[in-house]
């Protein structure tokens, strides 16, 4: 059973930093995360992502949030470990769009069948904040 571990500097941003930005700014944020996690975990991925997974991600923070926001706000974090694929087109001429752009492979998607995902939140003190993401192949 092989097991990826990476951290990332700081918590992951929560829903309410998120939300009612624009477009543009929106995957301005996106691209950041993902560029985060390239620079922390890209060396560490498999030649092929898993099959099926367990995902626990651990945001160590000030203060803990509640359940809901934390699993909403993990949501970025998730779509980055996925794998992108395109998707049909369905009327001619029209442009290839992608799922999951900006997943780097780790996992095939964050569907339950695909990964199992536990969220936790952790207090600690300002100095010791991080997000720590832990990805475990599951056989069978």
């Amino acid at each position: 059973m092989r097991e990826i571990t990476f951290t990332l500097p700081a918590p992951f941003p929560l829903v309410n930093r998120t939300t009612g930005f624009g477009h543009f700014t929106t995957a301005k944020q996106k691209n950041q995360l993902r560029r985060q996690i390239m620079a922390a975990a890209l060396h560490l991925r498999p030649p092929a992502p898993f099959e099926r997974a367990k995902v626990i991600v651990e945001r160590h923070s000030v203060g803990t949030p509640d359940k809901d926001n934390l699993w909403g706000s993990a949501k970025r974090l998730l779509d980055c470990l996925t794998t992108p694929a395109l998707l049909n087109v369905r009327t001619e001429g029209a442009r290839q769009r992608t799922k999951n752009k900006r997943g780097l492979g780790f996992i095939i998607d964050d569907a339950p069948q695909y990964a199992e995902i536990e969220v936790i939140g952790i207090k600690c003190k300002r100095d010791e904040q991080r997000t720590v993401v832990t990805i475990r192949e599951v056989l069978g």
